[in-house]
């Protein structure tokens, strides 16, 4: 079951330099940090919650907190873990950015604590402090370019 925690709860667990620490994170501003962590949805999971699920729309991504969580697509076997993802790291931006709706499901694989960033969260990022806006989509970008690369690397493997 999905709850919520408020900044000054998450800030009694976590300091901002962990925040700094991850990938989607990396060289924000202080300023762009607290900004999305107090203006985001901060969700916390337990182990087999479901994030969302196949065909969902995709009005938002989540940056992971604290904790993982698997993504599932179906395939010809049911269905098929593609990867997990852990801290530091973004999920569903693809999605999100596409306009389409999510392409599998999205599972908690332990406790979890996740910044939900809607499209007006994101949008008002770009308004408010351009520059942090930058580096997240800089950050987000080399995500995508870092799966890419792996998937090529698989299907490499199965020739």
């Amino acid at each position: 079951m999905t709850s919520l925690v408020t900044y000054s709860e998450l800030m009694q667990q976590f300091d901002l330099d962990y925040f700094k620490e991850g990938a989607t994170f990396g060289a924000l501003s202080e300023e762009g940090l607290v900004y999305l962590l107090q203006n985001g949805e901060i969700e916390q999971l337990e182990s087999g919650d479901r994030l969302f699920s196949l065909d969902d729309p995709a009005d938002c991504f989540y940056v992971i907190l604290d904790g993982w969580i698997g993504f599932y697509k179906p395939g010809k076997q049911g269905r098929t873990h593609i990867r997990d993802y852990t801290f530091g790291t973004e999920l569903g931006f693809v999605s999100m950015i596409g306009l389409h709706p999510r392409l599998g499901d999205g599972d908690a694989s332990a406790k979890t604590l996740l910044l939900k960033v809607s499209c007006d969260l994101f949008s008002d990022l770009h308004r408010d402090l351009p520059n942090d806006f930058g580096v997240l989509l800089l950050n987000l970008s080399r995500e995508m370019s870092r799966r890419l690369r792996d998937a090529d690397r698989r299907i490499a493997e199965l020739e």
